[in-house]
């Protein structure tokens, strides 16, 4: 069997490698994910000398596997996968495929294999010169909302997220649960702000009269493309809009900005469309027949 355990702080550097050279840029492959969101999801992760492995449990029991990041053989990899789960006795469940992990996987085992979408978990991906611009008739609507902010609070300030703020940040967060329900982010949000330098994340906090009313946590999957980890905002309708402006405007050193997926919330998807994303990262699920 693989010998899967749950991932430490200190696997950051190695899982940060593997994701690089895999070229992948959803949200799930990210060491700050795969780290935070450890104990909601239950997840687990392994190494061999050329391979990185992760899977998801329900209790005893491993519900799938991620797609294997190898310097290796590809075939041998999953194998690994395909034979672990069935010493467990489990069906082999390979998650959060993106394209080109489908079409290896028609490829190595054809008709062995269904693939199926999972429309809840793509990724909206944005260029991030395009949420700063927001030009053209499709983005009027925002430039409306940012223009009504600004107008009617002149002294609204943003910082970067540092030691100094975090208790803002946690404001913020702690006043969104009581509006939304107890979701277990606040719990989440709160391991990020105490890991946060180790984590590598960065972020802004939008201050209105000097109270923090919005922030954005976030991360680097690559050098090209970083992770908004979390995003909230309370009190003031605009200040979503506002936040996700500022935040693009001021990390300017990648070129896309990943916003994660909508979960199959009406809500949420109406919203991560509206800004028109340049990549609806697809995922699948890929089940064995054996």
């Amino acid at each position: 069997m693989i010998d899967f355990r749950p991932p430490k702080l200190n696997d950051k550097e190695r899982i940060d490698a593997y994701v690089k050279a895999s070229g992948r840029i959803g949200c799930d492959v990210s060491f700050t994910n795969t780290y935070l969101w450890r104990k909601h999801y239950n997840i687990q992760i392994a190494f061999t000398d050329d391979t990185y492995y992760k899977c998801y449990r329900m209790g005893e029991s491993i519900t799938g596997y991620a797609m294997p990041m190898t310097s290796g053989d590809n075939r041998t990899a999953i194998g690994r996968i395909l034979d672990d789960a069935r010493e467990r006795g489990t069906s082999p469940i390979i998650g959060l495929l993106n394209d080109r992990g489908v079409g290896l996987m028609h490829r190595l085992y054809g008709d062995k294999v269904i693939i199926t979408p999972d429309r809840d978990s793509f990724d909206y991906i944005y260029e991030r010169e395009n949420l700063v611009s927001l030009s053209g008739k499709k983005y009027h609507a925002k430039r409306n909302h940012i223009s009504k902010f600004f107008r009617a609070y002149e002294d609204s300030v943003v910082e970067e997220i540092c030691a100094n703020n975090a208790r803002d940040v946690l404001s913020v967060a702690e006043r969104w649960q009581e509006g939304s329900g107890d979701t277990g982010e606040l719990a989440i949000i709160k391991d990020a702000l105490e890991h946060f330098d180790r984590l590598g994340m960065f972020g802004l906090l939008l201050y209105v009269n000097g109270d923090p009313v919005a922030f954005s946590l976030a991360s680097a999957i690559n050098d090209e493309v970083c992770d908004v980890n979390f995003e909230k905002a309370v009190g003031i309708e605009e200040a979503y809009a506002v936040i996700n402006f500022e935040f693009a405007k001021h990390f300017d050193s990648f070129r896309y900005i990943n916003r994660e997926e909508d979960l199959g919330l009406e809500g949420l998807r109406k919203s991560k469309l509206s800004y028109h994303p340049d990549i609806l990262l697809k995922k699948s699920n890929a089940v064995f027949s054996w």
